[in-house]
């Protein structure tokens, strides 16, 4: 008994409510669990949600009335849509310790940090963003390593209590994610461009091929690898998305006038001058190499190798044996390149230039064609 006790003191939270148990409040839950076993958590969600989350160990306790699950807690987390966190807000606010620590997961924060602004004078709201999803949902989907090595935007704002963003700072950073700070408004502007931009382009795009070109039934069928890379998330639901979307319209429009600004200068010079596209394929080459290959957000330090492995049954596992047994880890893991009947090509990201370097050498050693920085 005393083991788990010393790691309750470890953690400055004792009791933490998480609001939304579904694939980010459960692997939130999840992840908390794996790193601080003594710490009690409580669940607000539907009967039937809280009942897996049960059966799953992912919370030990569920709760569907919000002002009781709160009344005890040292931290709640909303993990909920970006309206429904609106309103929650007031619902968290007048039933909360002003000792308690409150955060979100939204993905849209300045209407979110604004309102909780007025609600928590004393700064004990702190926005927060966790830059990490998966082309699955609910409860069944959560996993524990999600956030591992994804980049955590928390939002603050002047009047915000440093010390409590200090603490949930620590405490996120715990669970291995990479804590980043950013004002509320420039995370709305920066988060239209690089992810709500991306899913409307990919549902243009594969609607444009798929349904409205002359030629759309035979498309599909000869769609290469390029095809399905730029449009993976044109699979996601609309109900994921509409919140966002409406949320954050002012920046997202921002964003689509740009990007339709591109397309038909683009599309001027396929017309009249291909010549002049040329500039355009160096300055986007230029600014993609900018961007670091094994990152899961912003901003990544991970160095990546690329391995192929054959498709013979136990490579893969041939593979990560190899390295863990010199107590090498694998930090992030990519498929990138698939050859039906041959095998595929995998990014493996390690923490710095010199585990690549001990990873490259011993992957080669174990007879591995490796290639990448190292």
């Amino acid at each position: 008994m005393s083991a788990p006790r010393a790691e309750n003191k470890s953690v400055p939270f004792q009791h933490i409510t998480i609001i939304g148990v579904g694939l980010i409040g459960g692997s939130l839950a999840l992840a908390i669990k794996h790193r601080f076993p003594a710490v009690h958590i409580l669940g607000v969600d539907k009967p039937q949600i809280l009942k897996r989350a049960m059966s799953r160990n992912v919370i030990d306790a569920g709760e569907r009335s919000v002002e009781r699950a709160v009344r005890s807690a040292d931290l709640v987390i909303i993990a909920a849509p970006v309206f429904a966190i609106a309103k929650l807000l007031p619902i968290v606010a007048k039933n909360t310790q002003p000792r308690t620590i409150v955060t979100d997961t939204g993905s849209v924060k300045r209407s979110i940090v604004d309102q909780a602004q007025k609600l928590f004078p004393d700064g004990n709201f702190i926005g927060g963003h966790p830059m990490a999803g998966s082309e699955f949902s609910g409860i069944d989907a959560a996993h524990p390593l999600l956030f591992q090595n994804a980049i955590y935007l928390l939002t603050p704002i002047r009047t915000t209590n440093k010390i409590s963003l200090r603490t949930v700072a620590k405490f996120f950073n715990s669970l291995d994610a990479r804590i980043v700070t950013i004002d509320p408004a420039t995370h709305d502007s920066i988060v239209a461009a690089v992810s709500h931009l991306p899913q409307l382009a990919a549902v243009a795009l594969m609607n444009t091929v798929g349904k409205h070109h002359p030629s759309s039934p035979v498309h599909l069928s000869l769609a290469a690898g390029g095809f399905r890379d730029m449009t993976r998330i044109a699979s996601s639901r609309y109900s994921m998305w509409k919140d966002i979307l409406s949320a954050n319209r002012k920046e997202i429009s921002k964003a689509l006038r740009l990007f339709i600004n591109q397309l038909e200068v683009l599309a001027a010079a396929v017309k009249s001058h291909p010549s002049r596209l040329s500039a355009e394929f160096t300055t986007s080459r230029r600014l993609r190499m900018h961007i670091p290959q094994s990152m899961k957000g912003f901003i990544s330090p991970l160095v990546d190798l690329s391995v192929f492995v054959e498709d013979k049954p136990g490579e893969l596992a041939r593979l990560t044996s190899s390295l863990s047994k010199q107590k090498i880890n694998i930090k992030d893991m990519e498929l990138i390149k698939v050859r039906e009947g041959r095998g595929g090509t995998f990014r493996l990201s390690f923490e710095n230039r010199n585990v690549s370097h001990d990873a490259a050498r011993i992957l080669q050693r174990s007879g591995f064609d490796v290639s990448g920085k190292h």
